[in-house]
């Protein structure tokens, strides 16, 4: 009997495979469960970085070892390309460098990529795949990016061979930029029953602790935080950029982030989880990987600037960046909430990672 060949997977990856938990894990995790050679190629630069961002890169892989270390399947590789700003004048050496590190592969080849860069480009050629394909995570029209950024997601948009987003924001642009190509919706998800275990059950009746969770930067709308916590126990499990840690009220209670295996343990004592952002055109394309994390906690979920989730408003609470409106959301969550309970719960499963994955899998291995 001829022996099945499992094509290789090659995921180049928004981030570390120590680093905060995203999509892009749990793919390359399954890949490799389901028998094929997966290579995750870890976080490449896509601006020019800062000495800040240089600084916190060092102090964020110091964190990762001891706190977002994961297992890897035996057939899984992690791989790093030490490359330089994916601009088009320094491409002949970033190029040069990509081929050190990565040969043709002798099997059938997919390339997914979340990063549509320069390197991404280059990264197709040397390993020739049998097919390509881009998820995009991020408006990078709308973000503060290297303007050849924008030109080569056009190029990599152009020679792909499926499309997907994790957005129905981000799902039109590409219908748009691509002229009328096919993109299929790819959201987060969530480990159901992991996070389900967080629920306790009396979370409206105590509606005392207010939860944020995750990476804490500009896009978070810390006014509204530090005036809910003049009357809430608001306490944040994540990594705080250096630009706003001198915006947090002290009344906000910093705890050290965990590994997304042990988040929903740390999540159990919460009452209320929060993903209050900022409006902004960049925010305009974001479903926040946890969204549906929150929900599948069975606490209530209060949001703010995100269009994304106007979808879900019959079950989710959106504050409208208003402390006022969200004191009220708060006092009124045993009149309301208990309805919409069930709901939350049936759309936070059907999100489940392991349904999303094998729909994933249909779309690239067909």
């Amino acid at each position: 009997m001829k022996k099945l060949t499992f094509p290789t997977i090659y995921i180049m990856a928004e981030l570390d495979w120590n680093g905060l938990h995203c999509q892009s894990h749990y793919m390359a995790k399954r890949f490799a469960e389901d028998g094929h050679d997966v290579v995750y190629i870890n976080r490449t630069l896509q601006r020019w970085p800062k000495w800040n961002h240089l600084k916190r890169r060092i102090k964020y892989g110091q964190i990762t070892e001891s706190v977002y270390k994961r297992p890897k399947p035996d057939n899984l590789n992690e791989l790093t390309l030490w490359v330089g700003p994916p601009v088009s004048w320094l491409r002949w050496l970033n190029r040069r460098l990509i081929a050190r590190k990565v040969k043709p592969s002798l099997k059938p080849t997919i390339l997914i990529t979340y990063v549509p860069t320069y390197n991404c480009i280059d990264l197709k050629e040397i390993v020739q795949p049998n097919s390509f394909h881009y998820l995009c995570y991020h408006n990078f029209d709308a973000d503060i990016v290297l303007s050849d950024v924008r030109d080569s997601e056009r190029l990599v948009i152009k020679s792909a061979t499926k499309l997907f987003a994790d957005s129905l924001f981000l799902v039109n642009r590409l219908v748009q930029i691509s002229h009328g190509k096919t993109v299929v919706h790819a959201p987060p998800g969530v480990n159901f029953d992991a996070f389900y275990s967080a629920f306790r059950g009396n979370e409206i009746e105590s509606r005392k602790k207010i939860c944020f969770f995750g990476g804490a930067g500009k896009h978070v709308d810390i006014e509204t935080y530090n005036e809910l916590s003049k009357d809430y126990h608001v306490i944040f499990i994540a990594q705080i950029a250096d630009e706003i840690c001198h915006l947090l009220s002290p009344r906000i209670e910093i705890r050290d982030v965990v590994g997304h295996e042990q988040l929903p343990k740390a999540l159990k004592e919460m009452d209320i989880l929060s993903i209050l952002y900022l409006k902004s055109d960049y925010i305009d394309g974001v479903i926040p990987a946890k969204f549906f994390e929150c929900m599948g906690t069975g606490k209530p979920v209060l949001v703010s600037g995100l269009d994304e989730t106007l979808m879900y408003s019959d079950l989710v609470y959106d504050v409208c960046n208003s402390h006022e409106k969200a004191k009220e959301i708060i006092e009124q969550l045993p009149v309301n909430f208990p309805m919409r309970l069930e709901k939350q719960l049936q759309i936070a499963k059907s999100f489940d990672f392991e349904s999303l994955y094998q729909s994933f899998k249909s779309h690239i291995l067909k």
